[in-house]
Formats: structure tokens, sequence, C-alpha cells
């Protein structure tokens, strides 16, 4: 049911009226806000009755392979099972977060799970905005711990997570008229994903092989800049760009082949009458490659400090890059973030900040990491791995406006989400579902 209900990130309306009549239907008492989150109550069959909240995004991220006619509006995803694998025909899959649904649905469903009080919260717009976990009404919450399922390792517990900057850079360029032979330059099929996950791909993301490839032709004669775009998402890996480009260099295919840089790299003549003048041209491809990408510091072996362009587009003489930077440390996230200030100012581009989140500050003390440790050994007779999430949680924001919440954060395997490779499996799925119901009963 849940692959059948378009869910993109800021149109979850369908999917938070089926969340309405799923708790109608089953006299559940329920709440649902002007954002679409929905509160779903469910009365504990329990002696010891101290009230979880289990909490999950309902919004996913919606990409496509570039020959596919999916329309995510109305389209159901086209799931597809081999084995013990699921995945989607042609689009991602939104295991991301719709394995944390259907979880929250199983056990709001079940007459025979043993669980106290219950209150499953389903947020909007995770993906994007956080705008859900940021305006829901927290006064309608009576529990003090909480189980966020957004995790994707069935073998791991997440105690914290990064804070994160995400900056719009902005630049207004001068346009100019020359009779170079203009050349569109595409990159494809580059390794993509969510860039809290697979953070060190960002390096090689496809708006940088661009920049890369213009930069070296740039030192064999003049690359004037007609556009440049390409990406999805700030927080994801660019998989493609396209630039469109004017210069003198002849055999430029050749000249490209020879700098054997990741992609699928296919290049055509066309015509453009207008380009940024070369200063600007020279400005774009240096702000673009100067800015922090990939691991800009780690500490004992783990990712500290990272950054990612996610996004480039460029429309007429104004061009926009869309990045996020991240780490626990925020006094380091400051000072890379006023790096890339600097950086900015150097190329002429003006900054806007998007968006700021808080990092989620471990807790020491958590009961509910203890108990659910406890649970996991049970269950599958090892100890789960405790540790931070480099990427951004919800976790973050619920911390940020309910004093002394409890919370951790589990999941099950996903692989390349966020991209049309997603998958993820059944047994890890059972496994999840297996540890959360001892824990919830004991």
């Amino acid at each position: 049911k849940i692959s059948k209900i378009p869910r993109e990130s800021g149109k979850e309306e369908k999917f938070a009226d089926f969340l309405e009549k799923f708790a109608i239907e089953r006299n559940l008492e329920y709440y649902r806000d002007d954002f679409n989150n929905v509160l779903i109550k469910k009365k504990g069959n329990k002696f010891h009755n101290e009230t979880i909240i289990l909490q999950a995004h309902i919004d996913m991220v919606c990409v496509k392979r570039e020959n596919s006619n999916h329309n995510f509006n109305i389209d159901p995803i086209d799931i597809i099972r081999d084995g013990d694998i699921i995945f989607a025909k042609d689009t991602s899959l939104g295991a991301d977060q719709g394995i944390g649904l259907a979880i929250m649905l199983l056990i709001l469903e079940s007459d025979t799970i043993k669980h106290p009080d219950l209150e499953c919260m389903f947020t909007t717009e995770e993906e994007t905005t956080f705008n859900g976990v940021v305006n829901f009404d927290y006064s309608k919450l009576e529990g003090k711990m909480l189980i966020n399922l957004d995790h994707c390792k069935d073998d791991t517990i997440i105690i914290g997570s990064d804070a994160d900057i995400c900056n719009e850079y902005i630049f207004e360029g001068n346009l100019e008229e020359n009779d170079l032979q203009s050349y569109e330059i595409s990159v494809k099929d580059i390794k993509g994903g969510n860039s809290g996950y697979y953070i060190e791909r960002s390096g090689s993301n496809a708006i940088s092989v661009i920049a890369e490839i213009i930069q070296e032709l740039q030192k064999k004669d003049d690359v004037f800049i007609c556009s440049i775009n390409g990406g999805e998402s700030e927080i994801d890996i660019a998989t493609s760009c396209k630039a469109i480009i004017k210069t003198r260099i002849t055999d430029i295919y050749n000249k490209v082949k020879e700098l054997n840089v990741d992609g699928n790299i296919q290049i055509r003549e066309l015509k453009n009458e207008l380009s940024f003048s070369i200063e600007d041209s020279k400005r774009i491809i240096s702000q673009i490659l100067k800015l922090k990408q990939g691991i800009v510091k780690e500490q004992d072996g783990d990712f500290f400090v990272s950054g990612n362009i996610g996004v480039i587009n460029t429309n007429k003489n104004k061009g926009c890059i869309q990045g996020v930077m991240r780490s626990i440390d925020v006094e380091l996230l400051k000072k890379y973030n006023n790096e890339n200030l600097s950086i900015s100012e150097n190329n002429h581009f003006t900054v806007k900040e998007i968006y700021q989140d808080s990092a989620w500050i471990p807790n020491k003390t958590s009961k509910i990491l203890d108990d659910f440790k406890k649970a996991y050994y049970r269950v599958n007779g090892s100890t789960p791995i405790v540790e931070i999430a480099h990427g951004g949680l919800e976790c973050s924001s619920i911390m940020k406006r309910i004093n002394n919440m409890d919370i951790i954060s589990i999941g099950s395997i996903i692989e390349d989400f966020h991209t049309v490779n997603e998958r993820m499996y059944i047994s890890s799925c059972e496994k999840t579902i297996k540890t959360l119901l001892e824990y919830l009963k004991s």
C-alpha cells in the first residue's frame, strides 16, 4: 500500500489522508496538522506501560532513469523482488523511509503484538526542509523515550548526528556574443546517494567532474561557459551534469577523452549565441572546485567534517550552486563554512543560508539505549554497534524542542538510497522488526 501512494517530499497530503483513514477505521486516537504530520496513538496491552514514541518520515526522494516516463505525482512505485532483495523499476524505491512507515503500521494494526502505550509520529519534508518535524506540536506527545526508524543498517544503534549548514551560492555575470563553436558536454552514470552516508563519493560528483574537464580545457585555450546544470538535491551526490561551452579548441572529443575522468562522457556540437565572459567562466569553475567537498577533515579514522555540492543551475546571466556542510563539532563547522564564504567572495558569489540544523549530542546515560541493546542481544546473540551518524536526522530537531527526550535511531539495510539503484533486504527488515518487538514487549 505504501508504494502505491505518492509521497514526494512536500507532496505528502495523499499519504496523510491514508494515515487519517487508517486511524479512523481502527478507532485509534490521531492528530493531523497543517504540515500533514500525523500522530497516531495506541493503548498498550502489557502491565509495565511507559509510553514509547516511534517516529519516521513520510516523504521519499524521487529520482528516475533518464528514459523513464514515471510520474511521481500519480504513478505507484513499480516494486520488483529478486529473492531477498527488493528494488524499483527505473526509479528510487522509497525504502527510505517506507520501511519505518511499514513497521509502525504493522504494530498499529496488530491485535497480538505486545507493547506499551505507543505514539507513532509520521513527519513530512525530512528530505528537504525539515518543515514537518520543526513545526510539529510537541504538546501532543506524552512519551519521553523515542525510537527513530530512519537508519540504514540493522546491526547499529545511532545515538547522535551531525549539525549541518546549507548554503546557496549565487552568481550574476556578464553575457557576451562570439562566433566560436559551441559544445554540450554531459556527464552521467556517476555513483550517487545521500552525501551523509556516501560522502566519500562527493569529491567525484558529476558537477565536479564537469568543472575539472572545463578547467583542464581552459589550460589549453579560452573556454566560455554558456550554461551548466546538474544535480537533484544539496544533500545528494550529483549523478549527472551538462555544460554548454564555447571554445576555439579543435578535436575537443579526443582532448576530453585524454583526461580519463569518471563517468559516461558525451559531447556534441550545437549552436549557442551567448556565453559568460571568460573572467566569469573562470570564476564559476573556481567556485565549484574550491568549495569544500567530500571528506574535509577526519578524526580517529572517522569523517569529522564533510561537504557536498549537490545542485548547480544557470539561467541566462545568473547561476546558483547549493551545497551542505556537516560536523558534530559546531565550531569546526563554522570555521569551514567561513572558508566557503571567503572563497565565494573572491569569486564574486553572494551567499544565502538556506537552513542550519543543530547537532544531536549523544546521551551517555540513555536508558532506551541500554534497554534496546539488551533486547538486541536476546534476539541476535551479539552486541550492536553504537555510533554517531554523519548525516542529519530529525532527532536533532526533536531534541531541540523537548527537554530530556531519550532517543535512539535504528533501521534495516538500505543500499544506494536516493538513487535509482536503491534496494532493501527482506531478511534485514525481519531482523529489525523482531528486535523492536522484543524491546517493546519487555
